[in-house]
Order: structure tokens, then C-alpha cells, then sequence
């Protein structure tokens, strides 16, 4: 593995982490991992939340790929550009995501929970998939991800296993609480219990987080010697 490949995993790795952190998504698994048909179910929300992502990854990629060969380059303005808006997006939203929204808190909650008990497998892969596409917070750290694997000088043999390790990051909120359920069994629920009510009560402030981290992170890249080259480091 050399610099370029070690380089393109340090800068994508941590938007893929940044793109897990999806209270709704994550909250809904914790939901199917503690229900009656738990492995029906769990396995529903993953495959509704994966072909979500999938579908969205694919097109980016596809996207990126087909940019003219002036905007297609990691170090090309537009790459810096998309690093810098992105960070200024996430940075604006942040202020919004820390004010509080106990309504809106208390609705996302109900739609996790309310009718879910006797619902179909069906209906749990739908959910999943809706709240996935709208997953704004996760697409926008995939984006500069996504254009940094299409535009790097790597091997496309490197750029596919990096694509599906992005993948697979992203939606460890819906891997881990089934592995949990698996390993544990019954005991497990208390745990996962728990894990539902505070990420429920903390949503906001999650997202919150991450949008301030990834600002930073984001405008840090834009500005270094791979994009702008505004700062050397």
C-alpha cells in the first residue's frame, strides 16, 4: 500500500465513521433488535437502510466519475470546493441542531415506536429506507468521501474495496445492535433499551456534534495542501 492509498483511507475513514451517526436510523434498530421477531426484523431494517445507501453511493460514484478530466482530480478546485462547502453546511446546521426541539424530538420518537410492535418485517425495511434517504447529515460527509475515491490516482482495484469499506462504516448503526441481540440474547435488551432512550432524548445534540467536528474537519482538508493549499501540513 503506498502514500496515495494510506493518504485517500485517512481522509474518507473519518466522514464514513461521521455518516453512522443517525439517531433515527440507529434508534429504529434498537427498536427491532428488542421486539418479539427480532432477527426478521433487524435484518429488514439493514437490508431497507443498505439498499438506501447503496442506490446513493452508486450514483455519487457514477457521478463523480464522469466529471470532465479538469474537475475530476482530488487536488482539482471543485475538490477542494466540495470539502469547503460542505464544512460551511455543516457548520450553519450545527447552530440549528443545538437549539432546542422538544416537539420535533418527541414526533421522531413516535414514529420510531408508535404501531411498530405488530408491524411486518416489510414495514421495517420501508422505514429504514425512508429515514436513510433523508439522511442528509450522513450523504453530505459521504459526498467529498465519494469524490476523493472517484478522483484519486489509485487503482480502481483500491477504489472499490475503499467504496464498500466507506459502505459498510456508514451503516454500522444498523449492523452492531443484532450482532449485540446475537451474542447476548435477552440480556441484551436492557442495554439496548437504554441505548434507545438516550439516543432519543439526545438526537439533536448527536447530530449536533458531528456537524461541528466535521465542519472543522471538512475546512481543515479544503484548506491544505491536497485541495486549496491555503495552509501546508
Amino acid at each position: 500500500m503506498g502514500k496515495d492509498e494510506i493518504e485517500l483511507l485517512f481522509r474518507v475513514i473519518p466522514l464514513a465513521i461521521g455518516a453512522a451517526f443517525t439517531p433515527s436510523l440507529f434508534g429504529l434498530q434498537l427498536v427491532a433488535a428488542v421486539s418479539p421477531r427480532w432477527v426478521s426484523r433487524t435484518i429488514a431494517t439493514a437490508t431497507g437502510a443498505g439498499l438506501a445507501f447503496a442506490l446513493a453511493i452508486s450514483l455519487l460514484l457514477f457521478g463523480f466519475a464522469s466529471l470532465p478530466a479538469d474537475n475530476r482530480g482530488q487536488d482539482s478546485p471543485l475538490g477542494g470546493a466540495i470539502w469547503l462547502i460542505i464544512g460551511i453546511i455543516l457548520g450553519a446546521s450545527a447552530t440549528w441542531l443545538f437549539m432546542p426541539h422538544p416537539e420535533l424530538a418527541k414526533s421522531s420518537e413516535m414514529r420510531l415506536t408508535a404501531g411498530l410492535n405488530k408491524a411486518r418485517p416489510i414495514t421495517f425495511f420501508g422505514v429504514a429506507f425512508a429515514l436513510s434517504i433523508k439522511d442528509v447529515t450522513s450523504f453530505a460527509l459521504l459526498i467529498p468521501a465519494l469524490h476523493d475515491i472517484a478522483a484519486s490516482k489509485v487503482d480502481i482495484w483500491f477504489k472499490i474495496p475503499t467504496a464498500l469499506l466507506v459502505y459498510l462504516i456508514a451503516l454500522i448503526g444498523v449492523i452492531l445492535p443484532p450482532i449485540w441481540r446475537l451474542i447476548r440474547g435477552e440480556k441484551a435488551e436492557e442495554l439496548l433499551d437504554k441505548m434507545f432512550r438516550f439516543t432519543m432524548d439526545h438526537q439533536f445534540k448527536i447530530l449536533g456534534v458531528v456537524a461541528v467536528f466535521f465542519a472543522v474537519y471538512c475546512i481543515i482538508i479544503a484548506a491544505g495542501a491536497g485541495k486549496f493549499g491555503w495552509i501546508n501540513w
